[in-house]
């Protein structure tokens, strides 16, 4: 007996519309790939930089988020400290670290005022007035510790002329600290930055790291 096959059942073709959005599907899903490869790599190199305080490398900041300093020791005096950079030493024994953003500037004086470190202090506050343009007194004399020691104090805000980048006031913040040795030998510190990138904490930890030798 032989199999009857039916011959009036049409064979199935694909349907016209699986066929025609077929290629496109394929065509979209390597365009979405390649555009998200694109964006990835766009985001990495197209980050802008992040905005600095306008001082150096060092000054901006090490990796753990503090300045890295430099350690000197005068060689007049014998004392030595941990400056936010290189100190250069005059013939009189003062010594300075002078900034884009940041200052340290030390003097020591061994006349008759290293006997009373209030009193000088005082003294030298009354003549900031006519030489520091745009000055203010924003921390009173005072007595602080420091490492330990009461040293006099005083902090100011003042114009160091005009940023070069900016076109504004170049707006200055100074600490100034009187750290003596004994009666006759008295240091005078004075540690200076930008306004905007002042922290007083930061100030009296740099003045934390002068130690008479």
């Amino acid at each position: 007996m032989h199999a009857i096959i039916p011959t009036n059942v049409p064979h199935r073709q694909p349907s016209a519309p699986f066929l025609s959005w077929l290629p496109l599907a394929l065509i979209a899903s390597v365009a979405l790939a390649a555009c998200g490869s694109s964006s990835g790599s766009s985001a990495t190199i197209d980050r802008p930089a992040a905005q600095g305080g306008g001082g150096t490398a060092a000054e901006n900041g090490a990796a753990n988020g503090e300045a890295p300093t430099v350690a000197y020791t005068n060689s007049k005096f014998k004392y030595r400290v941990d400056a936010p950079g290189p100190m250069t030493e005059a013939a009189d024994g003062s010594a300075a670290y002078r900034g884009p953003a940041e200052r340290l500037e030390i003097a020591v004086v061994t006349d008759s005022s290293a006997a009373d470190p209030n009193r000088r202090a005082a003294n030298d506050l009354a003549g900031l007035k006519s030489t520091k343009p745009a000055y203010k007194l924003v921390v009173p004399l005072s007595q602080v510790s420091i490492s330990g020691k009461d040293v006099a104090k005083f902090v100011i805000t003042w114009t160091d002329g005009t940023n070069t980048v900016t076109g504004k006031p170049n707006d200055m913040v100074s600490a100034t600290y009187y750290i003596a040795r004994d009666r006759s030998t008295l240091a005078i510190v004075t540690y200076s930055i930008v306004a905007n990138q002042y922290d007083p904490q930061g100030a009296d930890d740099v003045a934390s790291t002068f130690k008479w030798q």
